[in-house]
């Protein structure tokens, strides 16, 4: 019995505090109004979906930098740089700053695709800046690459320069060997082509063949494994310093980078949601109302006794 007396209490004074609830909600709905259609700008959603995969072409040496490069993650890192995009908005020519709040990107699971959403005042600079904001990551991922086998492609060329050397070297003291003890100069040529050849001897020649001894022998004959062991080295050196070589001069992103779904020009705006916010307004407007006209009974109750 108590229950119901203090619900029908409540509504008593809900019903007392009716034109005030009213007032106050129609001037919160009307306010979210306003705000919507006069106030707060449009707002329009550009979307795009990128392809991100490095597997696309085989890429030999490069494979592993490349695979390492372009990935779904480190695209949505490069994006979301702020000094780099807003590097390529003054290149555009925008006098602005990047919003990182502006722009939403999500990477599919399980797959190599990212979903990106940009918002701007107006359809064309949605559309405009999303594909700014997506080229440029693609040329700085591009660039990064680049630059990785411009240092490769340094640092092979180094270390043939070195290998050279080294064989130079170690052929001058092989050679110095062989005439220093009166040998064939055969043997020097059967150094340097790496084979035996059979071709006439002089007879000082023979009697010089005939004085080596174990020491030499096993001299020249780690000499010249050295020789051999260098120059196998030098050419898988100069193998990969032309491989990174071509495939700088001929490398593009394309393939690993490739827009799906280019960049939209919505035709309606995103928002503001005007009947959310009107929505929410009265809400509010109606709990304020409620709200305030408990407090008004509370405060007529609770006021001292003339």
């Amino acid at each position: 019995m108590e229950e119901t007396i203090e619900l029908r209490e409540l509504m008593e004074i809900i019903w007392r505090g009716k034109w005030l609830i009213a007032l106050l909600t129609a001037i919160f709905v009307l306010a979210a109004a306003v705000l919507s259609w006069f106030v707060l700008p449009k707002q329009f959603v550009s979307k795009a979906t990128v392809q991100v995969a490095s597997e696309v072409q085989d890429t030999g040496i490069m494979s592993s930098y490349v695979a390492a490069e372009f990935t779904p993650v480190v695209f949505t890192q490069r994006i979301k740089n702020q000094t780099m995009m807003n590097e390529a908005l003054q290149e555009a020519g925008f006098n602005e700053k990047f919003d990182e709040e502006k722009i939403s990107i999500t990477e599919q699971t399980n797959t190599n695709l990212v979903e990106l959403r940009y918002t701007a005042s107006t359809p064309g600079d949605a559309q405009e800046k999303l594909n700014l904001f997506i080229l440029k990551a693609k040329e700085q991922m591009n660039q990064s690459v680049k630059n990785t086998l411009n240092e490769l492609e340094k640092t092979y060329a180094s270390e043939a320069k070195h290998l050279s050397a080294e064989i130079e070297t170690l052929i001058g003291q092989y050679n110095q060997k062989v005439r220093s003890n009166g040998l064939p100069e055969i043997l020097i040529m059967q150094t340097l082509v790496g084979s035996q050849i059979i071709t006439p001897i002089t007879d000082q020649q023979m009697t010089a063949l005939t004085k080596v001894d174990g020491t030499l022998h096993n001299d020249l004959m780690q000499m010249q494994a050295q020789i051999d062991s260098k120059s196998a080295e030098y050419r898988s050196v100069l193998d990969k310093y032309q491989s990174v070589k071509t495939g700088l001069d001929s490398f593009r992103p394309d393939p690993f980078i490739r827009l799906i779904v280019d960049p939209t020009l919505p035709e309606v705006p995103s928002g503001p949601n005007k009947v959310l916010n009107m929505a929410i307004a009265f809400i509010i407007g109606l709990m304020a109302g409620v709200g305030i006209a408990f407090f008004r009974e509370y405060w007529k109750n609770s006021a001292p006794a003339k």
